[in-house]
């Protein structure tokens, strides 16, 4: 082996890693020549020490430049010999005792790491993000479950600005169990009706012959019957004008109508009454209107429900049908109430047919009576006239037939004024 004078030699390798995001690296060789060796084949081989090897590695995001030096490392290169004896190229050639790996791996390495660090770092952020995110939900689920009350308010508020008054759904809820309405055409007609009949019987049935009897013991049965001041014709001056052919029947009349109209109104709570029997008893249990107290709303809707409870066939919703079996004994009873007075106006021997035709009377005042307690609507009975002024000799004016008003609604509710449906029949005397 011949000598030769050591020369420095540069060789860079420049190669591609495997990994992603595929960088280039380049690896930077510096050999000292120090001999060369002729082989078999005719060529020489230069024979060197590595002095300075270093690897260059390109940026990447996150990672400053990487450099690796690893000195005397022993690596042979190959130089095809020429007859020129130039060197066209330099093949490098490791040694058996050189080793390639660490260079490989001082390349992939700081990749590996910083992915796996990515990912380390990834994992803990996203389990944080979750985390956080799942104690916010928490927080806010507990703090809308521990606020009950706001619901509540909620819904207290809604009846000031948005429901029906209760009173209403009450109402509502109640017209259900209402029987159907007669017109006021109807209501009319029949009360027209019954003050005819009226006049009928007295024309019939009593006399005019003069009557010996005492003006306060009349006045007194009067009382009794429930007969009071309406208008200007007090007990004491009805009793006289009875006694007085000429006025006798306008006086029977006005007894006649008012007692018995008296008997099938429902405010007048007589004792005796034509109204049902279980009506006509709580009427005369319950304490009177207190003062002051112009419309009684609760007995108006006590009243047209008892008619509906009471009807034998409510889903017919017709008025409240009488029973002979129970107005029989009642129409008796107040008959006898009247003969007290009446009686004094009888002929003997026509006493029988006045007694049977009063009777009729009065059933069909029960009648009339039953139609009114199934209105849904407020009815009153009108028996006072007020005082008649005129030129007459009693200058008086009595009611022979009562009037009708209408103060109520079907739901209840009052009119704004009463609605006179009719008005009294009175007669100046």
């Amino acid at each position: 082996m011949a000598g030769i004078e050591p020369k420095e030699l540069l060789v860079a390798i420049t190669t591609t890693a495997p990994d992603p995001p595929n960088p280039v690296y380049t690896y930077t060789i510096v050999v000292k020549v120090q001999s060369t060796i002729t082989g078999q084949d005719n060529r020489q081989y230069f024979v060197g020490v590595v002095e300075t090897p270093t690897l260059t590695v390109p940026p990447v995001t996150g990672q400053t430049n990487l450099s690796e030096t690893q000195p005397g490392k022993t690596t042979s290169f190959t130089k095809p010999a020429t007859n020129t004896g130039t060197s066209p190229g330099v093949a490098p050639t490791e040694t058996p005792g050189s080793d390639p790996g660490p260079a490989q791996q001082s390349n992939t390495g700081p990749v590996i790491g910083a992915a796996i660090g990515c990912l380390i770092a990834g994992a803990i952020l996203g389990f944080l993000i979750a985390f956080f995110i799942y104690k916010k939900r928490s927080q806010r689920q507990s703090h809308y479950a521990s606020r009950p009350t706001v619901v509540e308010s909620k819904v207290f508020e809604l009846p000031t600005f948005d429901a029906p008054h209760p009173v209403a759904v009450v109402e509502d809820k109640l017209s259900r169990f209402l029987l159907d309405a007669s017109s006021d055409k109807e209501i009319a007609a029949e009360l027209r009706s019954l003050g005819t009949l009226v006049q009928q019987h007295v024309e019939n049935n009593y006399h005019l012959k003069p009557v010996q009897a005492d003006p306060r013991a009349l006045a007194v049965s009067l009382t009794q019957l429930g007969v009071t001041d309406s208008g200007s014709v007090s007990p004491e001056m009805v009793a006289k004008l009875s006694l007085d052919p000429r006025t006798r029947q306008v006086a029977l009349q006005h007894v006649i109508s008012q007692v018995l109209f008296t008997s099938i109104d429902v405010n007048s709570r007589s004792r005796l009454s034509m109204l049902p029997a279980p009506i006509a008893a709580f009427l005369q249990s319950i304490p009177p209107l207190e003062s002051g107290e112009k419309n009684n709303e609760s007995l108006n809707q006590w009243r047209a429900l008892s008619a509906f409870i009471l009807h034998p066939s409510r889903s017919q919703r017709t008025p409240l049908p009488t029973s002979t079996a129970a107005i029989s004994p009642q129409a008796s009873g107040l008959a006898d109430a009247l003969d007290t007075f009446l009686a004094y106006f009888v002929d003997e021997n026509n006493r029988f047919q006045q007694k049977s035709h009063l009777q009729a009377v009065i059933t069909e005042y029960a009648k009339f009576g039953y139609v009114l307690l199934s209105q849904p609507s407020e009815w009153r009975l009108i028996n006072n006239a007020g005082t008649a002024h005129h030129s007459g000799p009693h200058g008086y004016s009595a009611v022979v037939c009562a009037g009708l008003i209408k103060v109520a609604l079907r739901d209840g509710a009052p009119t704004s004024s009463p609605q006179q449906v009719v008005a009294p029949t009175t007669v100046m005397i």
